[in-house]
Order: C-alpha cells, then sequence, then structure tokens
C-alpha cells in the first residue's frame, strides 16, 4: 500500500472516530449511505428508510399471477410515492429509491422491469395506462425527472436514463431496444480520462403520439416533433420537426406524414442546427 493511500485512509478514519466519540450519528449515517450508494444503486433518505422498502418491496415480489399484483398495488403503497388504481406490477420488478416513483392508474409493469428513483430529490412519473414491457430499465440521477405519457407503450429491454429531463408524451410506441439517454459524455480533452470530463444535460422531449421503431437511440439536447416517426436502428443526434419520418445515422427526415411530397435523402441540409430538406414529387 501506497502512502498517499495509508495517509487518506488515516484522515478518513479520524473523522469518522470523531464523530463516534461526538455520538454524531447523523453524519455516521450519510457517511454510510454515501459509501454504499454504489452498492445498492440508489442513494436513500435514511438508513432505516432503506431496510423497510427493502422489507416491503421484497415480501410479495415472489407471488405470480393477478393475486400477486393486486397485493403488490396494495402492500406498496407505504414506500412508492404514487400508486393509482388497478395499477399492475408483476412479480420480479426492481423498485430501488421507491419514494421518487410515481404510477398512474392501470399502469402496466411486466417482469423484469426496472425502475430507479435515486435520490429524494428525482422524480420518475408514469402516467395513466403507461406500459412498459419486459426488462425496460428507467433510471433518473439526482435532481432528474422522467415522464412517460399517459397510454404510451415501452418495449421489450429498452433502457430511459439520465440526469436530464427525459419527458416522453401521451400515446407513443417506443419499440424494443432502443435507448433514449437525458446526458452525455464531454471528451475533448484526449489526455484526460473521458470519465473525469463531466457531462451534460441537456434534457430530451418526444412529443405525443411518436413511434420509434426497434433498436433507436435519442442523444441528449433533442426533442423530437408530435406524431414523428423514426425508422429502425436510426440515431437521433438532432431536433425532428412535427410529423416528420426520419431514418438512418444519423437521423435524417425522407418524408412528412399526411402530405404528398417525399424527400430526397440526397438533398438534405442542415441549417441552424436543425434539418432542412429539399421537396421533390412522388413520381419525381
Amino acid at each position: 500500500m501506497q502512502a498517499e493511500d495509508i495517509g487518506y485512509l488515516k484522515e478518513k478514519f479520524s473523522k469518522y472516530k470523531k464523530d463516534f466519540l461526538t455520538l454524531n450519528f447523523t453524519a455516521i449515517e450519510q457517511h454510510l449511505i454515501r459509501r454504499t450508494r454504489f452498492l445498492i444503486h440508489y442513494e436513500p433518505p435514511s438508513i432505516i428508510s432503506y431496510f423497510f422498502e427493502s422489507a416491503v418491496l421484497n415480501s410479495i415480489d415472489w407471488m405470480p399471477g393477478l393475486l400477486g399484483a393486486l397485493a403488490r398495488n396494495i402492500l406498496y403503497r407505504p414506500v412508492i410515492s404514487k400508486i393509482g388504481l388497478l395499477a399492475f406490477i408483476e412479480r420480479r420488478v426492481v423498485i430501488k429509491a421507491a419514494s421518487s416513483i410515481e404510477l398512474g392508474k392501470r399502469t402496466m409493469l411486466h417482469e423484469g422491469v426496472y425502475l430507479n428513483g435515486w435520490h429524494k430529490n428525482s422524480k420518475i412519473c408514469l402516467k395513466e395506462r403507461a406500459y412498459l414491457d419486459r426488462n425496460v430499465t428507467v433510471t433518473v440521477h439526482e435532481n432528474g425527472y422522467i415522464e412517460i405519457g399517459k397510454l404510451t407503450y415501452i418495449g421489450p429491454a429498452t433502457c430511459i436514463a439520465g440526469p436530464g429531463p427525459v419527458k416522453i408524451g401521451n400515446y407513443c410506441l417506443i419499440s424494443s431496444n432502443c435507448g433514449i439517454y437525458g446526458n452525455n459524455h464531454v471528451f475533448s480533452d484526449p489526455n484526460a480520462l473521458v470519465r473525469k470530463q463531466g457531462f451534460t444535460c441537456l434534457g430530451i422531449t418526444i412529443g405525443d403520439d411518436c413511434w420509434l421503431g426497434t433498436g433507436v437511440k435519442v442523444l441528449d439536447g433533442v426533442t423530437i416533433g408530435q406524431g414523428s416517426v423514426i425508422g429502425a436502428n436510426a440515431v437521433v443526434t438532432k431536433d425532428i420537426p412535427p410529423y416528420s419520418v426520419a431514418v438512418g445515422v444519423p437521423a435524417r427526415v425522407i418524408s412528412k406524414r399526411g402530405k404528398d411530397e417525399v424527400i430526397d435523402p440526397n438533398k438534405l441540409v442542415e441549417t441552424n442546427g436543425s434539418v432542412e430538406a429539399s421537396i421533390m414529387e412522388p413520381n419525381g
């Protein structure tokens, strides 16, 4: 062990010793929470709340079928911030920082869903009849906010995450294996580790009635306008206007919904950070 490591340990030990001798239990608890948050994958308000939440959420996680879902709707209420009427939680759903999570009426959480509210100052909000299919991951970080709108479907193995605010509108269809990330790492300095250079948190907004095909990735700072359709495996790096059809890497608008116009993908131009295009006749 190097000398600087020994010095670091001595400094930490002296701090903990001082807290114990002065019976500063609040400081001790904060130390424990800070040191264990990367093991339990969130930061609970207190040690007591962590054990209480764990006991409640694990008590009937094993119970299958409709009876289990109804029991969880009732028994999870002391720890989850809000559970609407007939919210359906299947077994083996993982919920962390439950006090930061709101489930609207008739929301559906399939087996394998992972919800992590992370911190008391964060929030995950699922509106009425939001539907999360198998193995969906929704993770917010400190001071973050994620909202999934009314009657919106999230397909299997999709990941929604980020400190930046992420808002998905009503009536959306998000297909399987999508990634919606409300943050981005800074990597401008090649001489420094990427993880040490910080990150941006601009946020993501997806308007009502959008359809994202399988494997679509949406990056930080993007707004997808209402009624837009994004083709499978596209990577959305810039704003998409309402009622657009966009495909490719990076995603480009190739047509507009509801119009007898076709956009020539070879004539796409970029203006003021947004995508514009020349229009040609359908048979042109």
